[in-house]
């Protein structure tokens, strides 16, 4: 895509700040993981290196889900400031179409969309698997290296180990496991020795001449089950295999689409993996929404602070409000199948609907709805003033308060006086005129200086 000079420097611009915002928010959301998992370095016994390793393997994942919000981020501060400083007015009063800004606008979603498809489909599940990998290593080196002799050690939220004895060749004797995670029973299992096994199946401690006890939680009835070998899942913490430890979000994109007979997941869970792969095939839309719906509300110059306002108010609070219910959706096509299309119907109908207003060179929020609400509000912003001077003349006085109310009308005159001279701030219709009526030779003027109020001028 050939840009020309003021479509690079949008585009410059919006990319800079894009990417700002998306450095930011994966720095936050990385920190507040890292800090929930310290754990693995201050009582797991793992070094600094495989810490800040495992936290690192869950960006990925992070980073797709943040980056639409990134992208919002980033394309309203460019806006915002092409606004403030006049810029979009420049650019109109030069002649430049609504494709100056949506050309550059577009290539970036379409950039951000392609991350998003690239991190879903591909970098995710793989990253997700290998941290599944280092973190069942974390948990067997925990239970063959690092749980001491004779102490009571929780390696997990529910899960208490106790080792009575360490013998040669990593052996475990008088091994004790609580299992009280589940909400309907607790697991109580006790063998004389145990020891660590790995293999294509998972990695498992294998207890030796040992009892389970299960202890139903509601009716307090308890059974004892003997048995001579017993393999404890340590991929996914639950004993005898009931778990495979394998989440939806490690399987690869294909298996996804073409499960195997053998998947265990599948098989049970069949749901999940239909809501993940439609998860993972929408997430990419909402990076093209965001920058459509920005560009049909608040496209076009906005001299008016209060109306820029409420159009960014209601295109991000949009986008914001469709995404929420889309991840509701996602939840419950695990059950429920007919949600797909709604699912898919939420990111394709807010495209043909702003595209449609790009296509017609419309706003989405015309300039009579806009006055109407920009008029609700001033209502409810005197009635509170309103309330304010009676609170004021309750507490101080009314001598306080009318003073107050004076002051308040004699700048709301001084600021109608300067409106209806055309150079008060509010003054829409005299940005317009003077750009609409403007000639050539005003024209250059404007873009040779680069702001605005020269071009404004030139124009007058």
């Amino acid at each position: 895509m050939n840009f020309g000079r003021l479509e690079r420097y949008v585009f410059k611009k919006a990319s800079l700040n894009v990417l700002v915002a998306a450095l930011g928010l994966i720095g936050v959301i990385w920190v507040i993981r890292a800090v929930q998992q310290v754990d693995v370095l201050m009582s797991k016994g793992q070094g600094i290196a495989t810490y800040l390793f495992m936290t690192t393997l869950g960006v990925p994942t992070l980073a797709a889900a943040i980056a639409p919000i990134a992208l919002m981020i980033g394309l309203s501060q460019v806006i915002t400031k092409l606004n403030h400083e006049s810029e979009l007015v420049v650019m109109h009063a030069s002649g430049a179409s609504r494709m100056t800004l949506m050309r550059p606008f577009l290539a970036l979603s379409l950039i951000v969309a392609g991350i998003i498809y690239l991190l879903h489909l591909w970098l995710a599940p793989a990253s997700m698997a290998l941290l599944r990998t280092y973190v069942t290593q974390v948990r067997a080196d925990l239970v063959s290296v690092i749980v001491k002799e004779g102490a009571f050690q929780d390696i997990d939220e529910g899960l208490t180990f106790h080792v009575a004895a360490r013998k040669p060749g990593g052996a475990l004797g008088g091994v004790f496991i609580l299992d009280g995670r589940s909400e309907t029973e607790a697991l109580t299992y006790m063998a004389k020795r145990g020891e660590i096994s790995k293999s294509e199946a998972g990695t498992f401690l294998v207890l030796r001449a040992g009892t389970i006890q299960r202890l139903n939680r509601k009716t307090k009835a308890m059974s004892t089950i003997a048995f001579d070998s017993y393999a404890f899942n340590l991929e996914s913490f639950s004993g005898g295999g009931r778990q495979t430890g394998v989440s939806q979000l490690e399987v690869p994109t294909w298996n996804l689409v073409f499960p195997g007979e053998d998947d265990v997941l599948y098989k049970k869970k069949p749901g999940r993996y239909r809501a993940e792969l439609h998860t993972r095939l929408t997430g990419g839309l909402y990076a093209l929404v965001v920058g459509i719906v920005l560009l049909a509300y608040v496209g076009n110059p906005i001299s008016h602070r209060q109306g820029q306002f409420l159009a960014f108010f209601v295109a991000c609070g949009g986008v914001i409000m469709w995404r929420a219910i889309s991840v509701v959706l996602e939840g419950g096509l695990r059950t429920q199948a007919f949600l797909v299309w709604p699912l898919w119907a939420i990111p394709i109908g807010l495209l043909a609907i702003h595209a449609y207003c790009l296509a017609t060179d419309r706003n989405a929020l015309s300039e009579r709805m806009m006055a109407r609400i920009v008029g609700v509000t001033d209502w409810f912003g005197r009635k509170l003033k309103g309330v304010q001077l009676w609170i004021i003349s309750l507490r101080y006085g009314k001598a306080i308060a009318n003073r107050i109310s004076r002051s308040r009308q004699a700048a709301a005159t001084d600021q109608t006086a300067l409106a209806a001279s055309g150079i008060g701030p509010s003054s829409a219709s005299g940005i317009y005129t003077g750009t609409a009526t403007g000639t050539a030779t005003g024209t250059a003027t404007g873009i040779g200086t680069g702001t605005g109020m020269h071009a404004t001028e030139g124009a007058r």
